[in-house]
């Protein structure tokens, strides 16, 4: 059974609903607030639905201040100390309002990943109606704890997570009676993530253990897997978005620029419409070519008035606008009320009753 539709703002996410497109801005603003909403626009141009953030405290999660990361930016390495890093590029609370309203006048919704009670409640101060946890904070089960009480969608990111850590989450959902509001999304904690590191069947699996509706957070280059993640089934398909990949910072060069985007939000919407319903109805324009493409009941040969009619009388060939194929046993042994030409359609009329 499919879960049910679950409601962001002005968009039904679910099956049979248009997939929800998030464009990850995340760190990309750089902490320049004007770059931020020149890349709101950018999004809303190419097509995105949504617009997300990253909101942290560096104090807050970050323990050990000279623990290094190497990045790929501008074209070449980068190593630096992680605190040093996410304090550069922390989003300050005091823009969010604003970040979002610029989000909502495009038309897209403005949402961010939340990483404490702070972040969180900054969020829902500035209106989002909907929460994110990235990878990292699925294990954070206070975090979840606290999160949960507060009545909007959340959005789980699954990166990193084994089957015990999702079920932790899980537990915390199902106790708070949260499932008909949460969506879980596959992701790799990798970037970039390789083509054999994607595992996007292990959507699937996410949702069979979970019930809920899922997605995919893609961290690979280019828009293959964006478009593989919905024809399984992904109904929430986030990506790294940036106005220029070739600009400073730990995640412009893997995530896709306006260009990028633009592709994959097009590859996606046909996508939609390639998959159709899980259904055998035939297609109106295929039934019209039923009629030209397949064989129907013919004289083999030219057929006398009276004849009894055998196996060897009748063949199958086009058009297909007479009697089909599983018809050929019932119209053995009768005998005919007419002359038939050969390659003439055979017609039920044709015959005596008895």
């Amino acid at each position: 059974m499919n879960p049910q539709a679950i409601q962001i703002e002005n968009h039904l996410i679910g099956p049979g609903h248009p997939v929800f497109i998030i464009a990850e801005i995340g760190v990309n603003h750089n902490g320049d607030k004007d770059l931020a909403k020149r890349t709101i626009e950018a999004a809303a141009k190419a097509g995105a639905d949504c617009v997300k953030f990253q909101t942290w405290r560096t104090e807050e999660f970050m323990a050990d201040r000279d623990l290094e990361y190497e990045y790929a930016s501008e074209g070449g390495l980068v190593k630096e100390k992680m605190y040093d890093m996410f304090k550069r590029l922390e989003l300050p609370l005091q823009w969010h309002q604003e970040l979002f309203d610029h989000a909502r006048s495009l038309g897209l919704v403005p949402l961010t990943s939340v990483a404490d009670p702070l972040s969180t409640d900054a969020a829902l101060e500035a209106g989002a109606k909907a929460l994110k946890l990235a990878s990292e904070d699925l294990i954070n089960l206070p975090l979840l704890e606290y999160v949960v009480t507060k009545d909007v969608p959340l959005i789980l990111s699954t990166g990193m997570a084994d089957e015990t850590e999702i079920k932790d989450a899980l537990d915390i959902m199902k106790r708070f009676n949260a499932l008909s509001r949460t969506i879980f999304l596959h992701c790799v904690s990798l970037y970039p993530t390789q083509d054999d590191e994607a595992n996007l069947l292990r959507m699937e699996a996410i949702q069979e253990i979970t019930g809920c509706i899922t997605g995919y957070s893609d961290h690979t280059m280019g828009p293959e897997a964006c478009i593989g993640a919905v024809a399984l089934g992904a109904c929430v398909l986030e990506k790294h978005f940036t106005l220029d990949k070739g600009l400073p910072g730990p995640d412009h060069a893997m995530s896709a620029d306006p260009d990028e985007l633009v592709v994959i939000v097009k590859a996606v919407r046909r996508m939609e419409a390639m998959l159709g319903q899980k259904t055998l109805d035939i297609p109106p324009r295929e039934q019209e070519f039923r009629h030209v493409f397949r064989r129907s009941v013919v004289a083999a040969h030219a057929l006398q008035k009276g004849a009894r009619l055998a196996a060897t009388d009748i063949v199958l060939k086009r058009p297909g606008s007479g009697l089909r194929a599983r018809e050929m046993p019932k119209l053995l042994g009768r005998v005919l009320n007419r002359d038939v030409a050969a390659d003439s359609q055979i017609a039920w009329e044709m015959f005596e009753t008895s």
